[in-house]
C-alpha cells in the first residue's frame, strides 16, 4: 500500500527544510551537514520527478508542489508525534513559551496545582518577550502571549483580559502624604502598540494633572517593575492579573483602586495538530480553569486526574 512513498528520512529532511526555509537550518536541527540535506532533497525530487524548491543564492523557497507536500508531510509528522506521546509510558515533557512576567508572577506560582493533577507531566518553560513561531519551532507545545493578535493558522484560547492600576507596599502608601511626591515606576514596553498603557494614561483616568517635577523610573520587563514595588521603591503601574496573588498576600496594595486603565488579553496558542494531544489539551483545560477562577496561589482545592 505504501510501497511508492519515499523514505521517512528523506521526508523528515524535506519537512525540516520546508519549515525552516533553509537547508543550513535544517541541517543544524537534524545534526547533519548541509550537503547531506541537499543530497536528500535532490534524491526526493528525482524520486517524485518534480522540483520542490527554488534554489537562490542565500535561501530556498518552496515551489507550488513543494508547498502542498510540505503541508501534508508536516501534518503527518505531527500526528505521528502525538500518537507516540499517547502510547509512550515514559515521562512526558510539555514545553510552554510565555513572557518572563507571566511566567514569574502568574504561571510558576500555580504550576504545583497542575503537577498535582497530572503528575506524569513535566512542564518546561521558555520565557521570552519575543513571540515563538510555533510553525517553525517544533519543541514548543503551547505559547501564552500578550496582545491583540491576530493568530492565523493557530488554535487560540482566550485566557483573560486585564486592567492596569497603581500598586505599592502598604507601608509605602501609608508614608505617602501626597501622590505628587511618589516615585512612579512603569514598564518601557518593547512591543509597539502599548503606548496607552502608561502613567500618563492612568493620571488622565484619575483626573490628576501630570506633576511638574515628575519622578519616574522605567524597566524593560514587567516583573522588574513589580519587584521595585515589593522593595517599596515607589508606586508601580502593574497588571491587576499579574499582581493579584501579591495583593491577596498583603505584599502589595492598590492605590486609588477605583482608577484602572485597559490592558490587553492573554491568549494560549497551539498548533491545531497539537491541540488535540492529551498533554496539550490537559494543560489548556487547566490553564483556562485557573484564569477563569484566578484564585490566589494555595487557596484553591485541586482535583486529581489520571
Amino acid at each position: 500500500m505504501f510501497a511508492r512513498i519515499p523514505s521517512p528520512s528523506a521526508l523528515r529532511t524535506f519537512e525540516a527544510a520546508a519549515r525552516l526555509g533553509s537547508f543550513k537550518a535544517a541541517a543544524k536541527e537534524l545534526s547533519v551537514t548541509p550537503t547531506a540535506v541537499s543530497h536528500q532533497i535532490r534524491t526526493l525530487e528525482e524520486h517524485l520527478e518534480i522540483p520542490l524548491f527554488v534554489r537562490r543564492t542565500r535561501a530556498v523557497a518552496l515551489t507550488e508542489s513543494g508547498q502542498r507536500l510540505s503541508e501534508a508531510v508536516h501534518q503527518a509528522f505531527q500526528r505521528i508525534m502525538v500518537a507516540l506521546e499517547e502510547v509512550s509510558a515514559t515521562e512526558t515533557v510539555l514545553s510552554v513559551s510565555t513572557t518572563p512576567a507571566f511566567a514569574a508572577l502568574w504561571l510558576v506560582p500555580r504550576l504545583s496545582r497542575f503537577e498535582e493533577r497530572y503528575p506524569q507531566l513535566r512542564v518546561q518553560l521558555v520565557a521570552s518577550t519575543a513571540p515563538t513561531d510555533l510553525q517553525r519551532d517544533r519543541v514548543v507545545d503551547v505559547s501564552v502571549r500578550y496582545g491583540t493578535g491576530p493568530y492565523p493558522s493557530l488554535r487560540a484560547h482566550a485566557l483573560a483580559d486585564e486592567t492596569f492600576g497603581a500598586y505599592a507596599t502598604p507601608d509605602y502608601i501609608q508614608r505617602l502624604e501626597r501622590w505628587e511626591d511618589a516615585e512612579l515606576v512603569e514598564t518601557a514596553w518593547q512591543q509597539p502598540g502599548f503606548e496607552d498603557v502608561s502613567w500618563d494614561a492612568w493620571l488622565a483616568a484619575a483626573g490628576l494633572p501630570r506633576p511638574t517635577k515628575l519622578r519616574s523610573r522605567h524597566f524593560d520587563q514587567e516583573h522588574y517593575v513589580v519587584q521595585a514595588g515589593l522593595a517599596s521603591q515607589g508606586l508601580v503601574l502593574a497588571s491587576s492579573l499579574l499582581v493579584g496573588d501579591l495583593v491577596a498576600r498583603g505584599w502589595l496594595e492598590p492605590y486609588r483602586p477605583e482608577t484602572r486603565i485597559a490592558g490587553r488579553r492573554y491568549t494560549a496558542l497551539s498548533l491545531p495538530s497539537r491541540a488535540s494531544s492529551r498533554k496539550v489539551s490537559q494543560f489548556l483545560e487547566w490553564l483556562e480553569e485557573e484564569a477563569a477562577g484566578d484564585a490566589p496561589v494555595g487557596r484553591r482545592p485541586t482535583r486529581r486526574r489520571s
